[in-house]
């Protein structure tokens, strides 16, 4: 019957819709999937106080990494923490010399951009699962110097400045547009050039390395069918009128450190 017919229609859309979206995570993410690639990365400074910035769990062949920016690297010494963001909006603590495959911090940093890549090593069973599951591929990074469209949605996370003593724990997920195309600047960290481009919002402190992001799945996105990661969080760059806007890092100077 006509109905009989409609029904089957229905059941096999949705069993196709329902295993395209299963197998869409390589291509297209959500901004939960992005949270959770996203980690928060904390060095105690005094009983009160530490240094944080966020970074990103990225897999190439079959390695996992955390990226990062080199001025926040820097900052992590061998009692420095990675949180992960679990299910619940809960945080995952770990030392991050336990989760680094030398056990120690021996960062790849880029010699021109504020980049630092760290390999990892699944630890135990759960970490492996974690690694697996919730690593960015390097296939979606962006290797061209040239910017993409203006018209594109762009996505970038961070967290904010807090200390370990925490029982809520998810991102600020922030959304803006291009401002500019690739621009040679000076870093604000080293004064060395380094080629840049800006987004019309400002960063904030805590994002510091996050990745930047474009097609991330909404209800409502402008973008391709892919998301890709065309960057890392430098700064905040401003100027005397008060006017802010964050200053990212081109995402191709991140293959000159997979390739090494």
């Amino acid at each position: 019957s006509t109905n009989m017919r409609a029904l089957l229609i229905v059941l096999l859309t949705s069993l196709l819709t329902s295993n395209s979206l299963y197998s869409q995570r390589d291509s297209l993410w959500s901004q939960d999937d992005i949270s959770n690639i996203t980690v928060f990365l904390y060095q105690k400074t005094s009983d009160s106080t530490g240094t944080t910035g966020s970074g990103t769990i990225i897999s190439d062949n079959g390695k996992y990494f955390l990226l990062t920016a080199t001025h926040v690297a820097k900052e992590m010494k061998n009692d420095a923490k990675v949180v992960f963001h679990v299910a619940g909006d809960k945080p995952g603590i770990i030392n991050l010399t336990l989760l680094s495959k030398s056990h120690n911090l021996n960062w790849a940093n880029h010699p021109i951009a504020d980049l630092s890549l760290l390999e990892l090593t699944a630890v135990n069973k759960d970490i492996q699962q974690r690694l697996k599951e919730w690593s960015f591929p390097s296939y979606l990074i962006y290797g061209g110097q040239t910017a993409v469209s203006k018209d594109f949605d762009i996505t970038f996370l961070g967290y904010p400045l807090v200390d370990l003593q925490i029982e809520h724990f998810s991102p600020l997920i922030f959304n803006s547009h291009l401002a500019s195309g690739l621009i040679t600047q000076f870093r604000a960290d080293t004064k060395t050039k380094c080629n840049f481009f800006y987004l019309d919002v400002p960063s904030m402190q805590g994002c510091s390395g996050s990745g930047v992001y474009i097609s991330v799945k909404k209800a409502m996105y402008f973008g391709g069918n892919k998301t890709i990661l065309v960057g890392v969080v430098h700064g905040t760059a401003s100027d005397d009128t008060g006017g802010k806007l964050a200053a990212i890092t081109p995402s191709y100077y991140i293959w000159d450190l997979l390739k090494d």
